[in-house]
């Protein structure tokens, strides 16, 4: 049963799906009691055989005990009725129980209906709170009893685009289906679709509520089946969470045959699985079998007394990281492994059963570990005090380093001159790196004699391969503001986003960009007054680039919806912005939200002049089309999605590329090519001609 509830915020109700069918006054039937050891496959009902297509949602809303079946009596089994139909006053009652809404009907009120709307006796109250609360249109539903009086308006079959109506507004998404009303509908027999229903239909589509009766049909006007609306109210619970006892989300944290440990709010949790268990994948309507569950991934599990029913994988992603040094020591006591990270100790936590091999698999004990050998640990991070999960030790002996400070590097020769004042010289490996921290792809020219502390490491024959300085690196300000230029002395006071000022001097490298484009220092002066952001890196007191512009661009890193603030990676940098804005710019979804960005999404923050926030958010996407038409005169083309949706984008001020990369114009864009499409919020960037297959 739901642990909780809520009218168009949190959806829960308990659904007994047992109706009776045929004709006459319909009836609840008596819901048949099946427990949970009885379950030998994923569903428990004799009419839902393996492979049945809505055999995942039946399953799940059965351990969720939302609906029960039919009890023989004769033979003691068990039916759900799939494909049995469902009367609109049943679907009504349906929709009320999963808003959590049922228990507020008046069955004692005197209730009175127009006199061509006749429902059950038992059915009044719920179709009544239906009108009261918005569920259903009294005025529409009125009229459409009037115009068919050949069966009663509570016993008539509930069609698919008329119970996708009702559970769209029963869970508050009107605005949506009003928003989209007038949009093509992705379905073949879209124009079947009643026009009272359209938008409703096209929002529980993008919702991915709904899918066709085919991969092209809607069938509007055929009537919902058991098992139709079980799969709705299923897929109703991606977008609108609903809490359940028994049930669980958190991440794999271990996994063995006969038990799977699920980590959540700090705590770890371990539950029984067996033979009677089911597992799924979020994005298959198909079962997996265990091996398709992933090991510190998320999922998501139905439990009774302790032992899982019901699995479902709700992610691909595994929640680990990875780092790079070298070995140190380790402490059995502490159960710690020491390491060492960009010349950092860091401790690196570890659990009885640390899988530790070498490059080739073989496996190794932590005494075989040897100093300064280099180390790749994998080591969880959904947990509060991450622990390593493998290590992967190389055998290579470590280059070796020598460490001084940088007098010159020339005829392919470096010298630095070390810590006994000896100056020593190598010569430098073919493609060997120079590593300033912040600095993009730095050269030998970006060294400083006397001052830059570097570190040598050397090869086999004792050539360089990186210098490393150590004592400097490249600061990054996001989001700075410069307040004051003295051209005759060329320096700049720069404020951070903290309101902290520096001054810092340009030199003749200098770069200036505005939004991306190459600016002289004339035209970076100019922009001073007029209020933009910018990004300023700098090393030491000088500046080596600025690049002004209000939008900042970054990889998604957290997003705190209470806080409403959003973090992004932006120039090697973390920074955390709040936001104002309420919807989400994303190419195709009109109803995105802040749930709708992931870590690792890439975005454009649009800054308030006036204070650094996010005044918009637009997600950057790449989309596949095929071109239905070309409108050269308004710079627009005709396009269909993998789903059959079409749509009309604007190519103003978006590059056009051919397959092999190589620039193009709109003429070179045909209808039945295929194209992909670069939108950064609702504009497309760039599009691409994709090589025929």
């Amino acid at each position: 049963m739901p642990v909780q509830s809520g009218w168009k915020k949190i959806m829960a109700g308990s659904i007994a799906l047992s109706l009776t069918t045929g004709a006459g006054t319909a009836l609840l039937s008596s819901p048949a009691a099946i427990y949970a050891e009885q379950l030998q496959s994923t569903s428990p009902f004799t009419d839902v055989m393996p492979g049945h297509w809505a055999e995942k949602h039946i399953a799940k809303l059965y351990l969720q005990q939302i609906i029960n079946g039919y009890s023989n009596s004769a033979n003691g089994t068990v039916t759900f009725k799939p494909e049995s139909s469902v009367s609109q006053q049943e679907a009504v009652l349906m929709a009320l129980r999963f808003a959590g809404m049922d228990g507020q009907a008046d069955n004692d009120a005197i209730i009175v209906f127009d006199s061509s709307f006749k429902v059950g006796d038992w059915a009044k109250a719920y179709i009544e709170l239906a009108f009261t609360e918005g569920l259903l249109e009294r005025e529409e539903e009125y009229a459409l009893a009037a115009a068919d009086s050949s069966v009663e308006w509570g016993n008539k079959p509930a069609t698919r685009e008329w119970v996708t109506k009702l559970i769209v507004r029963a869970i508050g998404q009107q605005a949506a289906a009003i928003q989209l009303q007038n949009s093509e509908s992705p379905f073949e027999d879209g124009k079947d679709i009643d026009a009272r229903y359209k938008g409703y239909v096209n929002a529980a589509y993008q919702l991915k509520l709904v899918k066709g009766i085919t991969e092209t049909t809607f069938g509007p006007d055929k009537p919902v089946t058991r098992a139709s609306l079980a799969t709705l109210l299923s897929r109703a619970q991606s977008s609108f969470p609903v809490a359940y006892e028994g049930q669980t989300t958190g991440v794999v944290s271990k996994l063995t045959e006969s038990s799977i440990t699920l980590y959540r709010d700090g705590k770890e949790t371990t539950y029984t699985i067996g033979a009677d268990t089911a597992y799924f994948h979020f994005n298959s309507e198909k079962p997996i079998t265990k091996e398709g569950l992933l090991e510190y991934g998320d999922a998501t599990l139905i439990s009774v007394d302790g032992k899982v029913l019901y699995i479902e994988v709700q992610g691909d992603v595994q929640h680990t990281k990875t780092i790079e040094g070298t070995y140190a020591r380790y402490n059995n006591e502490e159960k710690t492994i020491y390491m060492w990270v960009n010349n950092n100790p860091v401790p690196i936590p570890y659990a009885e059963g640390l899988l530790i091999e070498d490059e080739e698999g073989k496996s190794l004990s932590i005494l075989d570990l040897k100093a300064d050998a280099k180390l790749s640990v994998v080591q969880d991070n959904f947990r509060e005090q991450p622990i390593a999960i493998r290590i992967v030790a190389s055998t290579t002996a470590a280059a070796t380093q020598i460490a001084g400070s940088f007098q010159s590097a020339t005829a392919g020769i470096v010298t630095i001159r070390t810590a006994d004042g000896s100056l020593v010289s190598k010569d430098v490996a073919p493609g060997a790196v120079i590593e300033v921290k912040g600095l993009d792809q730095p050269g030998f020219e970006d060294l400083l004699k006397n001052e830059d502390a570097v570190e040598l490491s050397l090869n086999a024959d004792d050539q360089v391969t990186k210098v490393k300085v150590t004592n400097r690196e490249v600061h990054v300000l996001v989001g700075a503001r410069i307040t004051q230029y003295d051209a005759k002395y060329k320096y700049m006071t720069v404020v951070d986003s903290n309101s902290k000022p520096l001054s810092l001097l340009l030199t003749d490298k200098t770069e200036y960009e505005l939004s991306g484009t190459d600016i002289d220092l004339t035209t970076a002066a100019t922009l001073i007054s007029q209020n933009f952001y910018s990004t300023v890196r700098y090393t030491g007191n000088q500046i080596v680039s600025v690049n002004f512009s209000n939008t900042l661009t970054g990889s998604v890193t957290g997003i705190d919806t209470k806080l409403k603030t959003i973090t992004v990676m932006a120039n090697s940098t973390s920074v955390t912005l709040p936001y104002t804005v309420t919807t989400i710019e994303f190419a195709g979804r009109p109803l995105a939200n802040h749930l709708d960005i992931d870590p690792g999404d890439t975005v454009t923050l649009n800054l308030n002049p006036a204070k650094l926030e996010a005044m918009a958010i637009r997600m950057h996407v790449v989309t596949p089309y095929t071109v239905l038409s070309v409108d050269t005169a308004a710079k627009k083309v005709k396009v269909k999605s993998s789903t059959n949706l079409t749509q009309e984008i604007s190519l103003t001020g978006a590059d056009i590329l051919l397959a092999d990369g190589t620039a193009g114009t709109l003429s070179s864009l045909k209808a039945g090519a295929s194209i992909e499409v670069s939108f950064v919020g609702s504009s497309a960037v760039k599009v691409q001609l994709q090589k025929a297959s």
